[in-house]
């Protein structure tokens, strides 16, 4: 269940990141701060190589970054808010027809190298999750860390 990796101290509801390489930075901050054992310089190379080949936003608004570290012992993930929106640059390789190029909701994702399938089951989790009507909203309201992760395990419990 993807509520169980969403943690207060893994949420930022007030990301200082205006666009794309600066939240992946913050984000990767923040899981390499709950686990120093993860490499940042791993994590960042991968993400930002992983973008070149496909744009990470999967609906208007919402980012679900992902990739495989060796330095990931089991999934991890950050979640990230931003109500002004962070420029995710959408119209550049790989991107899809969207609206606009604000992203408010990132979901970032570290997984492991040697359990593919907990990966496609957590994000698979995620994406029914993302897909729920009123998901999107209630993160972008919600007052804090605590109340993010609830969010998460009243939709997820939902479905």
């Amino acid at each position: 269940m993807i509520s169980s990796l969403v943690k207060p101290e893994n949420v930022v509801c007030q990301l200082e990141s205006t666009d794309k390489d600066s939240l992946f930075a913050e984000l990767t901050e923040v899981l390499v701060r709950s686990d120093p054992f993860i490499d940042r310089n791993e994590v960042l190379t991968a993400l930002f190589e992983k973008e070149e080949q496909r744009n990470s936003i999967v609906m208007n608004g919402i980012a679900v970054p992902y990739v495989e570290c060796s330095s990931v012992k089991s999934p991890v993930l950050a979640v990230g808010i931003s109500r002004p929106g962070i420029d995710y640059d959408v119209y550049g390789v790989g991107s899809r027809d969207f609206a606009d190029s604000l992203v408010h909701l990132a979901v970032l994702f570290l997984f492991d190298k040697r359990n593919t399938e907990r990966k496609i089951h957590v994000l698979a989790d995620c994406a029914r999750v993302l897909h729920i009507p009123g998901f999107y909203g209630s993160c972008l309201s919600a007052g804090s860390a605590q109340a993010v992760c609830n969010i998460f395990r009243d939709y997820e419990t939902s479905y």
